[in-house]
């Protein structure tokens, strides 16, 4: 896995709202190992303020590079932490649709809850959703 040197290719914030966790991560591309590194962040944040629901909202220009690279992140999930995490993961650019929608089917296959949006609203009332 490629360790960044000097500057992170990607900025993060979080926002610890009422009923949930808010990420924000944002970026002029994605790759399997940037993809790697904001879901440990997201991940450890998660622990650390013990939430159970997640909005992540994703802002990289470009996608991943290959549907191969995408199903290795997407397995990885449920073993960084992530289980038991309702997650809705709203993506900004409409023409990462697919590979977001191919995430969600090896995510939740490997036993992650979780769904892919592309509007930030349906985003969160799914998550709040009981």
């Amino acid at each position: 896995m490629e360790v960044f040197s000097g500057v992170k290719p990607y900025s993060i914030t979080f926002e610890v709202r009422p009923q949930y966790l808010y990420a924000y991560v944002k970026g002029d591309a994605d790759s399997y190992e940037i993809s790697h590194a904001y879901w440990t962040e997201v991940s450890a944040e998660c622990a650390r303020h013990e939430a159970r629901k997640l909005l992540l909202d994703e802002d990289l220009a470009e996608p991943v590079d290959s549907r191969s690279d995408v199903f290795k992140g997407a397995s990885e999930r449920s073993f960084m932490g992530l289980a038991g995490v309702k997650i809705a993961f709203v993506d900004r650019h409409p023409d990462h649709q697919d590979e977001n929608l191919f995430g969600e089917l090896v995510s939740t296959n490997r036993g992650l809850f979780c769904k892919v949006f592309s509007d930030m609203q349906e985003g969160e009332a799914w998550l709040l959703a009981e």
